[in-house]
């Protein structure tokens, strides 16, 4: 393929890529850069404008536009007040002023061979007509929404998934045959975006990881030591950890007294103190996850709800960690339950899952020596950016796309 002139537009900042959707945001363009000129236009919170310039050291082009966020009860009433407005929540916020400016006076110039939109919660936005336009769908947004509808505890929060959801499927469902091209994570989410999305081309682009960095260690588990990791800011992990300390780890500990759960990732002080626990530590925001996956007995990830595939799963995995996970925590990936790792929807079966992994360690090394080589072999970064080089190769030339949301070719309410 000729070298490209890419357009990369993401919700948020992808640095440090200590998160999924910043991971695969930052490790698409860093990798597309090798061979083609990107350009990333992002939002950034005021606590990650330090970060921009270590971000451009390894990706020149990189354009941000400060947005301010809502955090804890602010965010709450915020999107409590949205179930009357009839537009999406998400949509709305993410369309301002500023971006729409940053992409009009980027569309001044010569038009990019390719416009590459990080999820259709930015369908609000003005899109150059003149580029073909691909969308990265991380998750299926509204999906996303409708799981945590049905897993939610709060009346509150299932109001508002259920009204965000309502008002989200149809735009998004729309935006899919507005672009000329969607990405997405897993043959799963295809078989849904593609009758949906009429002549727009549907190719998996799966998430990756990269093999040499995320690899066996030398460092010994330690014994009944289990280890979770995830961003607990967000909603479907802080569900995960909290459905495992109420209704897991009681089970386990009634067998395995020394049983030690480390839960790995940044949340709020409130997030973080109501996961305390006596066989729980909780390590906050850490710079680098792979010494604690390394110490890990067993990996659980009891996923209740979520979307695309779990990148943490693919980092374990290609450190041959024995995982338990529930059926949506690794759906999308080409793992077989037994084979690769350990399924179980129910918190009986799980507990049982994760005490059989501790007791029998050659079945625990079997498992992850399975995981690694499905790892190399089939989702390493190199092969994603192949799958999406081929999703570029079929749009291109082609017609862009007409203007995704409500906003018309003039204006763009903020």
């Amino acid at each position: 393929m000729k070298r490209l002139r890419v357009l990369i537009v993401s919700p948020t900042f992808p640095f440090p890529p200590s998160f999924g959707f910043g991971m695969r945001v930052y490790q698409l363009a860093t990798t597309l850069s090798a061979r083609h000129d990107v350009t990333l236009l992002t939002y950034a919170r005021k606590d990650e404008m330090m970060y921009v310039d270590a971000l451009r050291a390894e990706l020149a082009d990189v354009r941000v536009v400060e947005k301010a966020q809502l955090h804890g009860m602010a965010k709450r009433l915020s999107q409590v007040a949205s179930i009357a407005l009839r537009e999406s929540y998400v949509v709305r916020d993410l369309r301002t002023p500023a971006m729409q400016q940053a992409l009009d006076e980027l569309a001044l110039g010569e038009p990019f061979d390719i416009v590459q939109v990080e999820s259709s919660q930015l369908c609000g936005l003005r899109y150059d007509t003149r580029s073909p336009i691909v969308l990265d769908e991380h998750n299926i947004e509204y999906e996303l929404l409708e799981r945590m509808h049905e897993g939610e505890r709060s009346w509150t929060r299932r109001a508002y998934n259920r009204a965000e959801c309502r008002k989200l499927r149809p735009v998004e469902q729309e935006a899919w045959g507005r672009v000329d091209g969607c990405a997405v994570t897993s043959d799963r989410e295809a078989a849904i975006v593609d009758p949906a999305s009429g002549s727009t081309v549907v190719r998996v682009v799966p998430n990756g990881v990269d093999p040499d960095f995320f690899m066996p260690g030398e460092v010994e588990p330690q014994p009944d030591t289990l280890v979770f990791n995830g961003l607990l800011s967000y909603r479907p992990n802080f569900d995960a950890v909290s459905y495992f300390i109420e209704q897991i780890l009681p089970q386990l500990l009634r067998v395995r007294p020394s049983v030690r759960v480390t839960i790995v990732g940044e949340g709020s002080p409130s997030e973080l103190r109501s996961l305390r626990h006596p066989n729980v530590t909780l390590t906050g925001k850490v710079p680098d996850v792979r010494p604690y996956l390394q110490r890990a007995a067993v990996v659980v990830i009891p996923i209740r709800m979520g979307g695309g595939t779990r990148l943490k799963v693919v980092e374990a995995l290609a450190m041959a960690k024995p995982i338990v996970s529930t059926s949506i925590g690794c759906e999308g990936l080409q793992v077989v339950d037994g084979r690769h790792l350990l399924v179980a929807d129910d918190a009986d079966s799980y507990a049982a899952n994760v005490e059989a992994l501790l007791a029998d360690t050659v079945r625990a090394q079997r498992l992850g020596r399975a995981g690694r080589e499905l790892i190399v072999n089939e989702y390493s970064w190199e092969r994603s950016l192949e799958y999406l080089e081929a999703l570029y190769s079929q749009v291109l030339p082609g017609p862009g796309m007409t203007p995704m949301g409500e906003a018309d070719a003039t204006s763009v309410e903020g």
